[in-house]
């Protein structure tokens, strides 16, 4: 990895991981890694990365024969995966434009990253020509907000307290949760046999304060949301009224997330 980013931007990169990946995103790893079929020497893509939590466990599998490349647009992200794990090829890219070879990866995967993509069909041609004929894909993206009622929680909260614009911003990471349409994305991009399976996973927060906090400090910013301290106090004393019933008696933040995981192979 050759790309430099800015402190800043590599210690966003060092809260994300922090705050999000233990909680949310980590537990949905053995999900991607079983339902793309990586094993030992696989070659495997990870895109949309992020800090590579994903990519992580794709290396447990690969063995030293293996290789796993991670690519992402944001180089904070990268920068802060790379400190993490060197061992993992960090690529600088959109989804759109894969800087990787064609047919060199045994499997392709993506965890909850669709959703962002400019340009849905596009990337998943792109995830098509990087695969080896017979390779596989596996594809996790979340689903509506109605299937995860934490974040719907919360989503309530900030359209009474702050307005729809800091609500929608919270609900774009659930705006994928159509299945056909997903599947409609990838088969435009020349996969067939699209298969799509429901898991749940429970997420896990130190407090359900520390989880609104960092989507309030961390999430909204990205939209150009900044929200001043009596709107964030606002927020938090109102989330905590709701939050309340997914509160563990260790103090902790505990409830169910669901996502759709999709799998085809290259034909």
């Amino acid at each position: 990895m050759d790309q430099d980013a800015s402190e800043d931007l590599i210690d966003a990169g060092r809260s994300y991981e922090a705050l999000f990946v233990p909680a949310l995103f980590e537990a949905w790893t053995k999900h991607l890694v079983e339902c793309a079929g990586i094993s030992e020497g696989s070659y495997v893509l990870d895109v949309a990365c992020g800090t590579g939590v994903l990519a992580r466990s794709a290396l447990a599998k690969t063995g030293v024969n293996g290789r796993v490349v991670g690519a992402d647009p944001a180089p904070g992200m990268l920068a802060a995966a790379n400190e993490l794990e060197p061992n993992v090829e960090w690529v600088l890219c959109g989804a759109e434009a894969l800087a990787v070879d064609d047919k060199s990866f045994d499997c392709v995967v993506s965890q909850f990253g669709m959703m962002f993509f400019e340009d849905r069909e596009k990337a998943s041609k792109e995830m098509f020509r990087a695969l080896r004929p017979g390779g596989s894909l596996a594809v996790a993206v979340w689903r509506s907000v109605d299937h995860n009622p934490a974040y719907a929680d919360i989503i309530r909260v900030l359209e009474d307290n702050v307005g729809t614009a800091a609500a929608d911003a919270l609900r774009l990471p659930y705006s994928l949760g159509d299945a056909d349409e997903v599947t409609a994305a990838l088969e435009g991009g020349g996969f067939g046999g699209v298969t799509v399976v429901s898991k749940t996973e429970m997420a896990k927060f130190p407090s359900s304060r520390q989880m609104v906090e960092a989507e309030l400090r961390g999430w909204l910013p990205i939209f150009d949301i900044f929200l001043g301290e009596d709107e964030i106090n606002e927020v938090l004393m109102e989330s905590d009224k709701l939050l309340r019933k997914y509160s563990a008696s260790s103090g902790e933040a505990v409830f169910p997330t669901s996502a759709h995981i999709f799998t085809a192979q290259k034909l």
